[in-house]
């Protein structure tokens, strides 16, 4: 006997319930775990099981609670703290993600012991999430180095430290801060958080 349209919803919906609990990405994650629970709460319902309608209802509302939360109020979500150099963490976080660092920031490696580099630290409460790296010259700072863990990577971050938000020029009170491309990625990465290129070296932001 083959199975209802009904039936077909509801193995769909734990499908995309499963699918999501495998994605490394905080936003994606939620995201698709408010499809799976939105669609497995209309499938308790069109089944009567109203427990189960209940409960997928409520992890749906908190989904959507938390992608709100996360990216409409990132500066009630995350910091941004000025690190000091020489660091034991800085060294062992850099080498754990080294392989990613590689891929994006390919010249930052031979250089990020640089004593004249300055070190931001991105948290969200205790949890180091990022770091944000270059080098400052009257009073201005030219970021060359901007790296998000891939769990936080859809949280705005770029915005909130260096676009639209503005956190580490207001908060550490830099006349500007530009920003140095290192790959194509990264000049893609720019152009998406806002950032206009001022010459072969510099990128901007660009308020809108």
């Amino acid at each position: 006997m083959g199975l209802s349209a009904v039936e077909i919803f509801g193995y769909c919906a734990s499908a995309v319930i499963a699918f999501s609990l495998t994605r490394s990405s905080m936003i994606k994650l939620r995201w698709f775990n408010l499809v799976g629970a939105s669609s497995f709460c209309l499938y308790g319902i069109l089944i009567g099981a109203y427990p189960v309608a209940i409960l997928n209802g409520f992890i749906a509302t908190t989904n959507v609670f938390f992608i709100y939360k996360i990216l409409r109020h990132t500066d009630m979500e995350f910091s941004v703290i000025p690190m000091k150099t020489p660091s034991d963490y800085l060294n062992f976080f850099i080498d754990f993600h080294k392989e990613d660092i590689e891929s994006i920031f390919p010249h930052f490696l031979a250089d990020y012991k640089n004593e004249a580099r300055r070190y931001f630290v991105l948290t969200k409460q205790t949890e180091v999430v990022g770091i944000v790296s270059g080098y400052v010259e009257d009073n201005k700072f030219t970021v060359d180095f901007d790296f998000v863990i891939e769990t936080y990577r859809d949280c705005k971050l770029g915005h909130f430290a260096l676009g639209q938000g503005q956190e580490i020029a207001n908060k550490f009170k830099f006349d500007k801060v530009w920003a140095k491309a290192d790959t194509a990625i990264h000049e893609e990465y720019l152009e998406k958080i806002g950032f206009a290129k001022l010459d072969e070296t510099r990128w901007e932001y660009q308020r809108v």
